[in-house]
């Protein structure tokens, strides 16, 4: 469900991106594509049922996997800003346990194990509405710099969806979340020609789903699913320039 929280980031973004959006063009415009792996360490699920009783699931083990995604955006083209940027940046990765693992259950019934496989497929749309490089190795051909360090941070709306896991969620029952989280980049490019150039750059993200389901059993009842994922993404990929 999309909240109020969300749409008034959305609104406010929006405003701020009119307002600085060159239109004369001062701005050098990129647009990257990308993708590599991730790496997410274990994380809690926590159930809470509104018949008033807590079932968190210890330690579930995300298993590594793969991202890809695009961005783009602009650099301000004027010599003494041409370190500032702002850009949009869409990606997708997959939360996933490793089917039949076993793990640590506490709730009101006391501790006990449990198996859980969780699948979460994840789709970011990241704001970078701080977005920094530093032009190296400057000439008359490569006016920014040949190497760009760069650095980016800003919101993110993640939009998660959860289908049919085994063990954990009611059966036959889907549920699809968006929140607001953080992603933050540090990498570098390295500019081929003027208008190509290769990059890597490692990424960070966080973000909470809340997904909520009906359950039947011992009574009805709306279960709300809360996890938090703290992922590492190593990527690498091509920039065009214009």
């Amino acid at each position: 469900m999309i909240n109020r929280k969300i749409i008034g980031l959305l609104g406010l973004i929006l405003s701020v991106g009119m307002l600085v959006c060159p239109t004369d063009g001062s701005a050098e415009w990129y647009a990257d594509a990308y993708s590599g792996a991730v790496w997410t360490p274990n994380t809690d699920l926590t159930v809470t049922s509104s018949l008033g009783t807590t079932t968190t699931y210890h330690g579930l083990d995300v298993h590594n996997n793969w991202t890809a995604g695009g961005r783009a955006g602009y650099w301000l083209d004027k010599s003494n800003l041409d370190w500032l940027g702002f850009g949009l940046d869409v990606f997708f990765f997959h939360l996933k346990t490793p089917p039949g693992q076993q793990v640590g259950v506490t709730g009101s019934g006391g501790a006990t194990t449990q198996f859980a496989h969780w699948s979460l497929p994840a789709l970011g749309v990241g704001f970078d509405v701080l977005r920094i490089r530093f032009p190296l190795l400057r000439d008359d051909k490569f006016v920014h710099g040949r190497l760009q360090p760069f650095l980016a941070a800003g919101p993110a709306v993640f939009i998660s969806y959860a289908g049919q896991n085994t063990f954990v969620q009611p059966d036959g029952q889907r549920s699809t979340n968006a929140s607001v989280g953080v992603k933050v980049d540090a990498g570098v490019a390295v500019m081929i020609t003027k208008q190509i150039g290769a990059f890597a750059q490692y990424r960070f993200t966080h973000f909470t789903t809340e997904l909520d389901y009906q359950n039947t059993a011992p009574a009805p009842a709306t279960e709300g699913f809360k996890t938090t994922y703290d992922s590492h993404h190593v990527i690498a990929g091509l920039s065009l320039r214009f």
